[in-house]
């Protein structure tokens, strides 16, 4: 089996410290636009801490950083860092730290953990501890920002094929954001963006099925588990009236925070797949059934 890790790192050494390297395209309307767009929809940062994973060669860290209380740009290749710092000379509120991001360590909490394309680098078995450690460096009520892509085609180049790579599904990520629990914290998807302008710029980014945008806030696992309705008498009786019983399949639609699956599952054995379209109840629903013993397994 290959070394995944060595793999990784020996991928990121052979790269040159230029743009085009960062977002693996050589189309500057593409690498201008995504940049913009990464700005634009991250929380208020005026006068925050922000903590920067993956900083690269910094196409975001001066940006965060013109607004920003402080920036703590971390990445594992130096010679990425080395030309951050040259690019973000002028700025006196940047502190540089060389580490891999899966095995980083700090004490300071900040109000924004922001990231791209950095899951899509981390194992599963990896991303668990991950979103543990972002719930660690942040604040109560701070966010977690992340652009991630969606699996590609089989025709795309060489370079979107490395077997570190992880091009997830959005409802893979959902499921591994969520019922993640930290000093009775976690994270909530407060919003989930398809950022499909990629695909005027650049033919080889055209055959991503999604390129994603999160925004997920670091609140009491009390609140998100206190979100999910109780069932009201009159839905328990119709059910009973229909006879579910154990090997039905059963789909329900706008299942919200998943109150009505949960009790088909538990009470009658059922398989049942929740469909809903409000990513907040649904980010409820994964991370009630994550953390709820009775329901975990379901």
């Amino acid at each position: 089996m290959a070394d995944v890790d060595k793999d990784r790192k020996e991928f990121w050494s052979s790269q040159p410290a230029v743009l085009d390297s960062m977002v693996l395209c050589d189309n500057p309307l593409f690498q201008e636009a995504d940049t913009d767009y990464m700005v634009q929809n991250l929380p208020p940062i005026a006068n925050k801490s922000v903590l920067e994973l993956g900083a690269g060669i910094g196409r975001l860290t001066g940006e965060i950083a013109k607004k920003a209380k402080d920036i703590t740009a971390v990445d594992f290749m130096q010679h990425f860092l080395d030309v951050n710092k040259v690019n973000n000379r002028h700025m006196s509120n940047i502190t540089y730290i060389c580490d891999d991001f899966t095995k980083f360590q700090i004490d300071k909490k900040y109000d924004l953990v922001v990231s791209a394309w950095l899951f899509v680098n981390t194992k599963d078995e990896v991303v668990d501890k991950m979103i543990g450690l972002v719930l660690e460096w942040l604040q109560p009520g701070g966010y977690f920002t992340f652009r991630e892509s969606g699996p590609y085609d089989e025709d795309v180049p060489m370079r979107f094929k490395q077997n570190f790579f992880h091009h997830r599904t959005p409802f893979k990520l959902h499921q591994l954001l969520g019922g993640v629990v930290k000093d009775g914290h976690t994270l909530t998807i407060t919003r989930c963006k398809n950022s499909r302008f990629s695909m005027k710029y650049d033919h080889d980014i055209a055959a991503a099925v999604t390129e994603v945008f999160y925004v997920a806030k670091k609140v009491p696992i009390e609140l998100v588990l206190a979100s999910t309705l109780p069932l009201t008498t009159i839905s328990c009786s119709y059910l009973k009236k229909m006879g579910v019983v154990a090997g039905w399949q059963v789909l329900v639609v706008g299942c919200g925070t998943g109150a009505l699956v949960f009790h088909i599952a538990s009470t009658y054995g059922a398989d049942v797949l929740g469909v809903n379209f409000t990513i907040k109840d649904f980010n409820a629903a994964v991370i009630h059934q994550k953390c709820s013993p009775d329901i975990a397994s379901l």
